[in-house]
């Protein structure tokens, strides 16, 4: 039988409200209480079981919705029509959210016994995203032989959640253990609470709910507006001083184009209004001349374009790919870019066939090297390349790749992909550098914000010297903030700047503790650990996640010192007007939140006249110059989670090439 009851205090303040179910009652459906989210459900002689071979086969009891606290019980037996593998994996589920078989989300505690006649059996619990696992957050062993009936419960305490297994005919105590996420995740809380089955294999014999109601409202939309400050600028606002027009650019969907100042000349890295790659070049004041490359730009937003000039003034071209075979070009004869040639490998095509986010750099001696990623989101590994210009060949800066994702000191057999920005020369001398983790292709699992520097891209070391030993791994190198999987952390979402001292400055957006989005900052104190400072208060949640390119809701853009010593952090966020800033003094405490300085409006203003149009202004990859910041402009429809639109400005817009001072 099934019911319903209203209860005393589960705590000391919280109103509850109770369930439970005998499953007594005839053979057939689970009955109307029940919803069979996922797989086919059923009641045999007085249990209730899982009738198919579904894999992670889940049912709810739909009367009730769960509170912030709440405890879900089951007496389970498990069952198997052959011999036992130790994969008859049953238990009870918490916060069960969706409403597609594919789509559940929900906190999982499951058991299984082990095999044939042994005693040795597991419990996990796990959180399940999209109805698979995407993370294991607590495990251990059982001593309980196949067809030992267990009592399960998974219980939730504001964020902490407790995972209980006891031997039914003796009450023994098998597991009981906590774990309390260091983010709370406001997407896996409410919802239901029900059974779950691994493949067709559970009877359960009782089902209980205790919980308190309702449960407390996640963060809701993301709300990062101003809250009336003001600040005023110690400097004069940007001027423009110059512009040349480069000619006509591709803008149905935002990917990054490059321009890079050599002395008077200057290169622009781009695609045409057909999306054909092409490199411009002009003698500043001069005609631009123009060569279009045989690589033309899909609907993808990962596929920008990267360039590089080595010591002899040959330009190196990379770009418009996402996990394909390399595409680089390079010149045979110095400033000449009709000269330029594809060049199918650089040093092996086994460590080239799968390439993603090219870029290159130059060494204090004026080395060029190459760094990419080999591999996809989760398990690819990433290579640094050095030019010799005598040879006209690359070699791998080191032997191994620098970074490493395969296994971890505490987890041998996961996968995770290195993201990184950087390496970005200071005005110390060293070269910087952050990443992030990432083990899968949901956004939503990146962590572990890292740093390291060095002086030749070879010996990297922590910010107080430590010396590291590459290739880097999961946990290894100088961890900023061990942010979680699902702690708000995104790839190409922090930003390498430097104080008023020349001392690294890092900002980023994560999940305070109560799930909110926010920006930090953080920089590296004389005893080698790091500051972290929380400069913004806002309210709500950018809950983001998936593959493909991500439409960032807050988009970090840096951090530039004032002249009075305060350091601007700037940032676009959804429901804002333009860029905005956080203003915070030389120790990272804040002083307010303001529209950014503003730029000239001729720079800023879309002149197009397509709906959507959006102006992307990228800086010179040489830095400022004695004249002043030259930039690329260009307007263009933001990123489509890379898929084709129907309707877009087939004639372009205009690039151009602005200098302001």
């Amino acid at each position: 039988m099934s019911a319903l009851v209203l209860a005393g205090p589960l705590g000391a303040e919280a109103a509850t409200v109770t369930a439970s179910d005998t499953f007594e009652r005839a053979d057939g459906s689970l009955g109307s209480s029940w919803a069979s989210n996922r797989g086919t459900w059923s009641i045999a002689s007085g249990a209730a079981l899982a009738t198919s071979a579904t894999s992670n086969a889940v049912a709810t009891y739909a009367p009730l919705a769960l509170g912030d606290d709440y405890a879900v019980s089951a007496r389970i037996n498990i069952v198997t029509t052959g011999t036992p593998g130790g994969a008859e994996w049953v238990g009870v589920a918490g916060n069960v959210q969706g409403t597609s078989a594919s789509a559940l989300n929900y906190y999982l505690l499951r058991v299984t016994t082990g095999s044939g006649t042994g005693t040795n059996g597991r419990w996990q619990l796990l959180r399940m995203s999209n109805s698979t696992s995407t993370g294991l957050l607590a495990s251990g062993t059982i001593v309980a032989a196949y067809g030992t009936q267990l009592d399960l419960t998974l219980t939730r305490t504001g964020n902490t959640l407790r995972s209980r297994v006891i031997k039914a005919t003796s009450g023994a105590t098998l597991a009981d253990q906590t774990y309390t996420p260091a983010v709370a995740d406001p997407q896996v809380s409410g919802g239901k609470a029900g059974l779950y089955s691994n493949s067709g294999n559970l009877r359960a014999q009782t089902w209980n709910l205790s919980t308190t109601t309702p449960a407390a409202s996640p963060p809701g939309p993301l709300n990062c507006a101003p809250g009336g400050e003001s600040y005023t600028y110690p400097d004069p606002n940007l001027t423009v001083v110059s512009k040349s027009t480069v000619g006509s650019t591709w803008a149905g969907m935002q990917v990054t184009q490059r321009l890079l100042t050599d002395g008077n000349d200057q290169y622009v890295a781009y695609y045409d209004v057909n999306r054909g790659m092409t490199i411009a070049k002009h003698t500043i004041g001069g005609a631009w001349t123009y060569k279009v490359l045989p690589s033309t730009l899909g609907w993808d937003s990962h596929n920008y374009v990267s360039m590089g000039l080595d010591r002899d003034g040959n330009l190196h071209v990379s770009g418009n790919m996402h996990n394909v075979r390399l595409v680089y070009f390079r010149t045979t004869v110095p400033g000449d870019i009709s000269t330029l040639v594809r060049v199918t490998n650089m040093v092996s095509a086994a460590a080239e066939d799968s390439v993603t986010y090219p870029e290159f750099v130059n060494r204090s001696d004026g080395s060029l090297v190459f760094n990419y990623r080999d591999g996809g989101s989760g398990d690819g590994v990433t290579y640094f390349n050095l030019y010799n210009e005598s040879t006209r060949s690359w070699s791998h800066i080191v032997s191994a790749p620098i970074f490493d994702g395969n296994g971890s000191a505490s987890n041998p057999s996961g996968t995770w992909s290195s993201y990184f920005q950087g390496p970005t020369k200071g005005p110390d001398g060293w070269f910087h550098m952050i990443w992030v983790w990432r083990d899968s292709g949901d956004a939503a699992t990146n962590s572990m914000l890292t740093y390291a520097k060095s002086r030749d891209l070879v010996n990297w070391v922590t910010n107080n010297g430590t010396p590291l030993t590459t290739p880097l791994k999961y946990g290894q190198g100088d961890v900023i903030d061990p942010v979680p999987d699902r702690g708000g952390l995104l790839n190409g979402n922090a930003r390498i700047g430097f104080d008023a001292a020349g001392k690294v400055l890092i900002t980023y957006h994560k999940y305070d503790a109560q799930g909110r989005s926010q920006v930090y900052a953080a920089r590296p104190n004389a005893s080698g650990t790091w500051q972290i400072n929380q400069i913004t208060n806002w309210t709500g949640r950018w809950s983001f996640g998936g593959g493909g390119s991500i439409n960032f809701q807050v988009a970090m853009q840096g951090s530039r010192v004032l002249s009075n010593g305060d350091i601007s952090v700037d940032f676009f966020c959804n429901g804002t007007s333009g860029r905005q800033s956080i203003i915070i003094d030389s120790s990272l405490n804040r002083i307010a939140q303001v529209p950014s300085q503003p730029l000239p409006a001729s720079v800023t203003t879309v002149t197009g006249t397509f709906p959507g149009l959006e102006v992307k202004l990228e800086s010179d990859l040489a830095g400022a110059t004695a004249d002043g910041q030259y930039v690329l402009r260009w307007e263009t429809l933001p990123g489509n989670d890379d898929q084709p639109r129907s309707s877009y400005p087939t004639g372009g817009s205009t690039l151009q090439v602005i200098l302001l001072d």
